[in-house]
């Protein structure tokens, strides 16, 4: 899996890490990608999620407050769903790592890649990590799960950014912070150290692709996943009102990732619990 983080406005490449050799400068690729992302989001009003090209498969994610693009390339042979939930992971430990004061950083940032040199050390953890892990028979699976809800969530977050008025955000933050901080002190979250991962603060909303499929229950990973999922909601809803936040999931595109999910979260037995959560009042 190859690997960019692209300043979008300049499409300077931040970090570049390979696992295959590409016969082009990786520069000319990294400005190809995000000027491909600008046509899309020009054209399209949105960008870039997934693509075919030159024998790989491409995903794309984009972090909005440091307009930041994550791009991730591999065979044809590894799901457009696992490739994101990895690029996921990248992305989130990317973010907290040097993204720390969101817009500021954009205004601070003075051009020099060289900082981000030792994050390159993290791809390649992360990424002996998976291939360790390939042999695992439900891994892909696994990795399926924490993608989507880290998704879900994520788009969730954006409702709140987009919707909600600065008192509304404070109230649903507040909500927020002490249902997180209930679910942290609970035993059974305590003494599982993958669980212990899930973490949550306005900035950056939750994380929880820092679990490690590996050292995990699946079964009880997913509960707690839907017990979180489902608290986020509620507040929500309760907050903005249940009939407003059906209109905003649908301007944030809740439904469409739902759609153009839905074989995989067929098998994953999601697809009817996912609509009646964010459908139902």
């Amino acid at each position: 899996m190859n690997t960019w983080i692209i300043q979008e406005e300049s499409g300077i490449t931040l970090v570049y890490q390979s696992f295959r050799e590409f016969p082009v400068d990786e520069d000319l690729v990294s400005g190809l990608l995000a000027a491909l992302n600008q046509f899309t989001v020009k054209e399209f009003k949105q960008g870039l999620e997934s693509i075919e090209m030159a024998g790989l498969r491409w995903v794309y994610l984009k972090d909005k407050v440091s307009r930041l693009l994550f791009i991730a390339a591999d065979t044809k042979d590894v799901s457009s769903s696992l490739l994101k939930a990895r690029l996921n992971v990248i992305k989130q430990s990317f973010l907290q790592e040097y993204i720390k004061d969101g817009k500021e950083w954009r205004r601070k940032w003075n051009g020099n890649v060289d900082i981000y040199k030792e994050f390159k050390k993290t791809i390649m953890e992360y990424y002996m990590q998976w291939k360790q892990a390939e042999n695992v028979e439900t891994i892909g699976e696994f990795f399926d799960i924490l993608g989507i809800f880290q998704q879900l969530l994520n788009l969730l977050m954006n409702v709140i950014e987009e919707h909600a008025s600065e008192e509304e955000k404070s109230i649903i933050y507040q909500k927020l912070e002490r249902m997180y901080t209930n679910f942290k002190e609970q035993d059974h979250i305590k003494n599982d150290p993958e669980l212990k991962k899930i973490s949550f603060d306005r900035l950056s909303g939750f994380n929880i692709i820092a679990i490690n499929p590996n050292n995990s229950n699946m079964i009880l990973t997913e509960k707690q996943l839907i017990i979180i999922l489902n608290s986020v909601i509620r507040i929500i809803k309760k907050v903005l009102d249940p009939k407003k936040c059906i209109l905003y999931f649908l301007q944030e595109k809740i439904f469409d990732y739902i759609v153009n999910n839905y074989k995989i979260l067929r098998e994953l037995n999601l697809a009817e619990y996912f609509l009646r959560l964010f459908l139902l009042e």
